[in-house]
């Protein structure tokens, strides 16, 4: 019986030790690196301390990029169905958006704008745009989603020599 009995304490023990590690890997801060296929070079995102965006705590992200010149503010809003992924630069904001039927891009609605309708207009690409409005079909992960954005902001626009450093 002591057996059975110290058998099911390193069962409970272990079952806790792995469900707290679980636990803290997921509420670990996020650093993503990798290369885009752009000018920029390799991008590093990293998770800064949450903040409040429009009545609403975001988490949120900084990601710099090897050649550039400032870094880009990420916020995002996680939804019950879908997350929102704000994407601020020096020269213009847009939105990613991950649903159940895909991820992609569009513009960003006034309530989480900072900048005017025409400095936006005036550096985003309406075509790229467009193209970008659904990247992928599949749900992506958060780690996922970053990395696409990173690859792919810079694209959105009309010239990306505004993001690189002299």
């Amino acid at each position: 019986m002591k057996r059975a009995n110290l058998f099911s304490g390193i069962i409970a023990a272990t079952m806790f030790l792995f469900v707290s590690a679980t636990s803290f890997a997921e509420n670990a801060p996020i650093s993503v690196q990798g290369e885009t296929p752009t000018i920029l070079g390799a991008y590093t995102i990293t998770e800064l301390e949450p903040e409040t965006v429009g009545r609403e705590t975001m988490r949120k992200f900084q990601l710099t990029y090897e050649n550039g010149k400032a870094p880009v503010v990420i916020y995002l809003n996680e939804r019950s169905r879908c997350r929102e992924y704000i994407v601020r630069g020096h020269a213009m904001e847009v939105m990613y958006v991950c649903r159940k039927n895909g991820f992609g891009a569009t513009t960003l609605n006034e309530r989480f704008s900072l900048y005017p309708v025409d400095t936006n207009e005036r550096f985003l690409s309406s075509d790229a745009l467009r193209i970008q409005s659904k990247i992928t079909t599949e749900q992506v992960s958060v780690d996922n989603a970053l990395g696409l954005i990173a690859c792919y902001y810079p694209e959105l626009l009309r010239n990306i020599n505004v993001m690189m450093s002299n």
